[in-house]
């Protein structure tokens, strides 16, 4: 082996490390650009992850909005009708309550009444216990009393007086 034979040798083993390093650079250049591409797509992924949960957020926004609305106008009538029942039942509980308080003045009055009638038959009753023991007549168109001829009499200073019992026959 000579000189030049070594040296061609030499020569393409570098050109074939030349070619091999010229393609391991191209492709790490491609592999860069094919990672800056994903780095790319990745990030235009995430803007568009982004804005779809953008609008999905309006949009369950939206939703959430409608069906509120619509639950409030659905139970409306339903809270009408409650406040209305409420209302009735206050007024009713109010007329009741209003005719207990005029029933208990009518009764009171009663009462009151009756009173005064028992009061005025216990006089009366003391009254015709009293009348027993006297009988009223017309003396010549003039009203008289004879008194209980067997009555006991007291005798005062030269008068006479019938004694009147208290307790009745």
């Amino acid at each position: 082996m000579n000189d030049t034979d070594v040296i061609r040798r030499l020569m393409l083993a570098v050109e074939r490390l030349e070619r091999a390093a010229d393609h391991q650079a191209t492709q790490a250049q491609h592999a860069a650009d094919r990672v800056q591409h994903a780095q790319a797509a990745a990030g235009d992924l995430a803007a568009i992850r982004n804005a779809e949960e953008a609008q999905f957020r309006q949009a369950m926004a939206r939703l959430f909005l409608d069906h509120q609305s619509r639950t409030e106008l659905a139970l409306r009538p339903a809270v009408r009708r409650a406040w209305q029942w409420l209302a009735a039942i206050s007024v009713g509980l109010a007329l009741l309550v209003f005719g207990f308080l005029v029933l208990l003045g009518h009764e009171y009055t009663r009462l009151q009444d009756a009173r005064a009638r028992a009061d005025a038959a216990e006089v009366s009753a003391e009254v015709q216990r009293a009348a027993r023991q006297v009988e009223i007549t017309s003396c010549g168109g003039r009203p008289c009393i004879q008194l209980d001829p067997e009555a006991p009499v007291w005798r005062s200073r030269g008068r006479e007086y019938v004694l009147v019992d208290g307790t009745a026959d």
